[in-house]
């Protein structure tokens, strides 16, 4: 498989990923007991990095060697976009995730991390589109 697919193949992975979060994952939050919200929070927290993290970190590595290598706009756009994503994840997401896991369910800490959830949900999907394209 040649090295663009491989990119494209986890865009659209990252894309059905975060959509999946963003539908179903994080708005079941506000249902789970409050009594085993950590204790779950935690075990999802856990399963979610474990494959996120490293299609992120492959998606990262792939659109750096295209942006140097092959020097498009669209590889750019992408990079921008990946790059707010991760800005998003580690400033908006990460910190929400962080004080539910502390303080337990929080109904305004979920609704926050829904509505923040947008920028990747969106970008994510834009980025998919966009290696499409190139």
């Amino acid at each position: 498989m040649e090295i663009v697919h491989w990119l494209n193949t986890i865009n659209f992975g990252l894309a059905v990923l975060i959509w999946l979060v963003q539908l179903i994952v994080y708005p079941s939050f506000a249902y789970i007991d409050e009594a085993g919200f950590v204790n779950w929070h935690r075990k999802y927290v856990k399963r979610i990095s474990s494959v996120a993290i490293p299609l992120m970190l492959a998606q990262i590595l792939l659109i750096f060697r295209f942006v140097f290598l092959k020097a498009n706009l669209l590889y750019f756009l992408m990079l921008s976009g990946i790059a707010i994503i991760w800005i998003s994840s580690f400033s908006l997401s990460v910190p929400c995730h962080k004080k539910l896991q502390k303080s337990g369910k929080d109904q305004a800490v979920i609704k926050r991390l829904v509505q923040t959830n947008w920028i990747r949900t969106i970008l994510w999907s834009a980025v998919f589109l966009t290696g499409i394209v190139s």
